[in-house]
């Protein structure tokens, strides 16, 4: 994997227990519909070469967007910890408040930790990819992944 966001990309600042709670939170199943990548017209290469066989959007031509964009769609934001509740924002259409658009964060969490774009996680992959880089850490992993689905932010 690589990296083709600048450092003028969003992040979400956790310590490293948090962000093993967070992980699990979005590991859930249904809890995310899906992590969206729109990358611009004339870049496509170098996604292609940073997240081989990975799925985007491809910008058209005729697109004003000169940068990546890294989103996580949520199809439910309930019971969210905080770092990601003050991240929400509201997306496109049916999206409202469940939009997080924190390209850094995501970027992270796609290179370091298992999930995919467009792809629904594979909470047994993240769950590994936890317990090797935060041993001390997997019960977070584990008390996020089994936050209900239920509720809103």
């Amino acid at each position: 994997m690589g990296y083709v966001l600048t450092s003028r990309a969003m992040d979400i600042n956790t310590t490293d227990e948090e962000l093993c709670y967070i992980l699990g939170y979005l590991a859930t199943p249904n809890r995310i519909k899906y992590i969206e990548a729109q990358v611009p017209y004339g870049k496509e290469q170098a996604f292609c070469l940073a997240y081989p066989g990975q799925h985007y959007d491809e910008m058209k031509i005729t697109s004003d967007k000169q940068s990546y964009q890294f989103r996580i769609i949520l199809n439910y934001n309930g019971n969210c910890p905080e770092p990601l509740k003050q991240a929400l924002t509201t997306g496109g259409g049916a999206f409202k408040n469940n939009c997080i658009s924190r390209g850094r964060f995501v970027e992270k969490i796609i290179n370091e930790y298992g999930f995919r774009f467009f792809d629904i996680p594979d909470a047994n992959l993240i769950r590994d990819n936890v317990k090797i880089k935060h041993l001390k850490y997997i019960d977070a992993f584990d008390e996020g992944y089994n936050i209900p689905l239920l509720g809103k932010c």
